[in-house]
């Protein structure tokens, strides 16, 4: 059985609470908060489900000494001194919190974050669904392909009940649309985007030529919504188009891309996919859709959660230190199929 607390009880940690706590091969044990109005709160009950008995706490040192095999590490972004003391201990991380290779952290920080791991004999994954997932289905597109010439993402989908204001703040929704700010405050935003196009360049092998580039376009609310979590004005942004690129040989080799919208009023009014694409240009080309159908509404959040879970027994296993989808074997929704009789 392993062994799982939760790192923040947010949209992502309380998607993931019901999936864990159900799941046959792991076991909640506990769960740390930043928030003062979930300390000492039932996990279960913030997740929506019955209590199961584990409360919420801000004690790290109390988290720590639960000695878990594995904190899933969700908070909106990451904090290097809380990372590198969970690895010293000995406890593995599967982050969705802006995390892919840590390069993001600068040298000193990546170098930090790496021994730490080591020293504590641990690993740590960073996933999700985008990056995360979404990047992973798209190496997994290329093995039909005798020659790549190109591998592009596409996150398209309507984001309204994404309620994480801090979310679209550091996109800068809700900023006035002529803002010459908001594309560099994004950049420095996202970083985790930027390690996951080098993440694919390692994965395939191929060297980029420099830093990996960023383009984004937003467009205009042409009124004024209240989303009930947040409300964007007239005039300011409520959706956008970027792109993180890394070229070889002058040309863009991976480009990852999203197309994001709140609310129903913009100008320029994009087209939205409702889902995720991946274009492999090449012999052959190659085109995959994954799309969230069904009755039930788009829950990013859960699609967020589940790569990550299904992730923990694998970076359980996995040598010590910075873990990519390269280093991992084959992640599936293992255990939740239909119950053998």
């Amino acid at each position: 059985m392993i062994t799982v607390a939760l790192w923040t009880l947010g949209l992502v940690g309380r998607a993931a609470i019901p999936a864990i706590h159900s799941h046959p091969r792991m076991r909640l044990v506990g769960a740390w908060t930043h928030s003062a109005e979930k300390d000492g709160a039932d996990i279960g009950t913030l997740a929506g489900i019955d209590p199961i008995g584990i409360a919420a706490g801000r004690d790290i040192d109390a988290l720590i000494a639960l000695r878990p095999d594995c904190v899933l590490y969700v908070p909106q972004f990451p904090d290097a001194d809380h990372m590198a003391r969970l690895l010293e201990a000995g406890i593995n991380i599967v982050s969705t919190s802006y995390f892919m290779n840590g390069r993001a952290f600068g040298p000193e920080g990546h170098a930090r974050i790496a021994a730490a791991a080591m020293r504590g004999r641990a690993s740590i994954y960073g996933t999700g669904i985008n990056p995360g997932f979404a990047n992973i289905l798209g190496l997994v597109a290329t093995q039909g392909c005798r020659r790549v010439d190109r591998v592009t993402v596409l996150e398209s989908v309507d984001c309204t009940n994404y309620a994480s204001v801090g979310t679209w703040e550091a996109m800068g929704i809700d900023r006035p649309i002529g803002d010459p700010t908001v594309a560099a405050f994004m950049k420095q935003s996202t970083p985790s985007f930027h390690e996951a196009v080098e993440m694919m360049a390692d994965a395939l092998d191929v060297r980029l030529d420099g830093e990996v580039r960023f383009d984004v376009e937003f467009a205009a609310a042409t009124e004024t919504m209240d989303l009930g979590f947040m409300t964007i004005r007239e005039g300011h942004i409520s959706a956008l188009r970027g792109t993180w690129s890394g070229w070889v040989g002058g040309k863009p080799f991976i480009a990852l891309k999203v197309a994001w919208k709140l609310g129903y009023k913009h100008t320029p009014d994009w087209p939205i996919e409702h889902g995720y694409l991946v274009e492999i240009e090449g012999d052959p080309n190659i085109r995959c859709r994954y799309e969230p159908v069904g009755a039930t509404m788009f829950d990013p959040a859960l699609i967020t959660a589940m790569p990550a879970v299904h992730a923990i027994p694998a970076v359980c296993a996995a040598a010590p230190g910075i873990v990519t989808a390269a280093d991992l074997p084959l992640i599936v929704a293992r255990d939740c199929g239909p119950a053998r009789a």
